[in-house]
């Protein structure tokens, strides 16, 4: 097997980056340590390579975050890393054998100058935050330092002027890219440290509405952001069309402090394994129809994030957002709730009624999580607003039409609460025409590094940190452990180490003490051991024994390290193994009586 890998790190794997004749190009294994190297990037790193070979990238060049996503396989690009000869542009892209990641390839783009090394150095966490969004599919996004000196740059902008960001970054930004009819207004905003928001610039002869804002650190400007919001003066149009439809709905309609907007789009969406990648593409096409739309998933895995994404992502985008929990609000009230009431309607109701969440959602999106917890009264009213799309506030005997998406949630098995009549099998329909599956953390493990580096860049700005990632043992629990929580769990687990940590990194003392427990610490070493023991085990078997007697030898080589690993405890091996505990029972009995396996 280690075979395989050094063959794979040997070669290019059909890297583009590894044919670059203007970068540095250095590869690295699964421990991120340096397996090779050319002069170019010896000399960008200010050390031949011969004594590089063999460290670890981090002893080499402050990775930050970065770290994480190579450590996970995650690729990225047109980021700055610091070694001590200054500040690199560099790419990165995993090298993958099979199905197998064995390691990744750092292409060392360019240097940047001094001058702007400093500048860098000066904006340090604000640019390290200004990074998560500089990916975004639909945004232009530019980043100058003080001296207007572009320090950061997205594709999307990039795309304006028919260029790259590569070939922006480092030139001044009157260098960087021109305007028909006036000059960069980020010089202003910087001068002025006030922000203009949907202003009209005219980019590569392209009419643009963007907004620039300062960056402020200790009471000083040190540099701006500027982002495009709209690139097709067709997007205005629509807005104000329907703004001006929407003007006279105004006058009649009140709100009652229901959330009336999205917090996240398809960007919030943090994943690259496949089930994701695929989820996010379908979404996109989805979001444009009218269709109503069901969310499946365990609890903690984001339906409500994708709610948000469909929403963002339709052609509804500007108009509100309304979401409610049917399980939080007593049955009792989820009638007014929903369709709203009439003054008078019953005892305490407000003087002029007051709007449900759908006429809330006019012309907009409703999200309706745990749709299943949904009494059957109530789903027969939901029925009938979703065949004739208008409902009846209570104590009123007056229809009124409503416009609206539904969005509905749950985690519960709709299809059992039909046959035992708890779900309205026509209104199981009504729902049921487009169906997202979200996957559970455990199917989708390849997320967690990218998962965690966007936690870890939250926190460190919520907390005013500079946290850089997690060591070894930390990392052998996170990938271990099954998150029945899912995304939600992790999040707090995160959170809650950031609430302890000291230095920059997360260590197994600064993780929950029940999670620590599952995982002893001579139960990890001793997990690793076991791991190189399998390779010697597979060898030796091969030519001696069939498949089927290896396979079966191998199987109780696991539940015998699994048993260890558990100190005898039978509940944790099965968790260990995946399989349940009846599961490792019969499996014990299948190979009672066998040598190196414990009944």
């Amino acid at each position: 097997m280690k075979c395989a890998d050094d063959n794979a790190l040997a070669g290019s794997n059909g890297n583009p980056l590894a044919e670059s004749g203007s970068a540095g190009v250095l590869r690295i294994d699964t421990d991120l340590a340096i397996v090779s190297l050319d002069e170019t990037a010896g000399r960008l790193l200010g050390e031949a390579p011969e004594p590089l070979l063999g460290k670890r990238i981090g002893d080499v060049i402050d990775l930050a975050n970065l770290g994480n996503l190579m450590r996970g396989g995650i690729s990225f690009s047109n980021q700055v890393i610091k070694a001590k000869t200054g500040s690199i542009v560099c790419d990165y892209v995993p090298i993958v054998d099979g199905d197998r990641i064995v390691g990744g390839t750092l292409s060392l783009i360019r240097m940047l100058p001094d001058d702007l090394t400093n500048s860098t150095d000066e904006l340090g966490e604000i640019l390290r935050s200004t990074n998560s969004f500089l990916n975004f599919d639909h945004d232009g996004i530019i980043v100058v330092d003080r001296k207007g000196v572009v320090v950061l740059v997205n594709q999307s902008f990039a795309k304006l002027f028919d260029t790259t960001p590569q070939a922006m970054i480092g030139k001044h930004i009157r260098q960087a890219y021109t305007t028909t009819s006036q000059p960069s207004r980020m010089p202003m905003v910087m001068e002025t440290g006030k922000p203009e928001i949907g202003v009209a610039h005219y980019l590569n002869g392209k009419q643009v509405y963007a907004s620039i804002f300062p960056l402020i650190k200790e009471g000083r400007v040190i540099g701006c952001v500027g982002k495009i919001l709209f690139s097709d003066i067709r997007e205005i149009t629509l807005i104000a069309n329907r703004l001006q439809a929407a003007e006279p709905q105004k006058q009649q309609r009140h709100t009652t402090g229901a959330e009336i907007h999205f917090k996240y789009d398809i960007n919030s969406i943090v994943g690259q394994s496949r089930k994701i990648v695929e989820l996010k593409e379908t979404l996109q096409r989805v979001a444009l129809k009218t269709s109503n739309i069901l969310l499946r998933g365990e609890s903690g895995t984001g339906k409500e994030l994708f709610a948000h994404a469909i929403h963002s992502a339709s052609n509804r985008r500007y108009a509100p957002f309304v979401s409610m929990n049917c399980a939080a609000i007593p049955e009792h009230l989820l009638e007014s709730e929903l369709f709203g009431y009439v003054e008078g309607a019953f005892t305490g109701a407000k003087k002029g009624g007051q709007l449900g969440r759908f006429e809330q959602a006019h012309t907009g999106t409703i999200f309706l999580d745990e749709i299943g917890d949904m009494p059957l009264y109530m789903q027969a009213k939901m029925l009938r607003l979703l065949q004739e799309r208008e409902l009846t506030p209570l104590g009123s005997t007056v229809s009124r039409s409503v416009d609206v998406r539904v969005v509905a949630a749950t985690n519960s098995n709709l299809e059992q609460q039909v046959k035992e009549g708890k779900f309205r099998e026509d209104l199981y329909y009504r729902l049921n025409v487009v169906t997202f599956a979200i996957p559970p953390l455990r199917e989708r493990r390849e997320d967690i590094p990218l998962l965690i580096s966007s936690f870890i860049s939250k926190f460190n700005t919520e907390f005013g940190l500079d946290v850089q990632g997690l060591d070894d043992d930390a990392w052998d629990i996170i990938s271990r452990y099954d998150w029945p929580g899912n995304i939600r769990e992790l999040r707090n687990v995160i959170e809650s180490a950031f609430n302890v940590v000291v230095g920059p990194l997360i260590r197994r003392e600064h993780l929950p003490d029940q999670l620590c427990r599952l995982f002893p610490r001579e139960g990890i070493e001793s997990a690793r051991v076991a791991a190189s023991g399998a390779e010697e085990f597979i060898r030796a078997s091969l030519g001696q024994k069939d498949i089927s007697q290896i396979i079966d030898d191998f199987e109780k080589l696991l539940i015998h390290e699994a048993i260890e690993l558990s100190h005898g405890n039978k509940v944790h091996a099965a968790h260990l193994l995946g399989i349940s505990r009846q599961g490792l029972y019969k499996k014990l009995h299948k190979h009672a009586g066998d040598d190196g396996c414990p009944s």
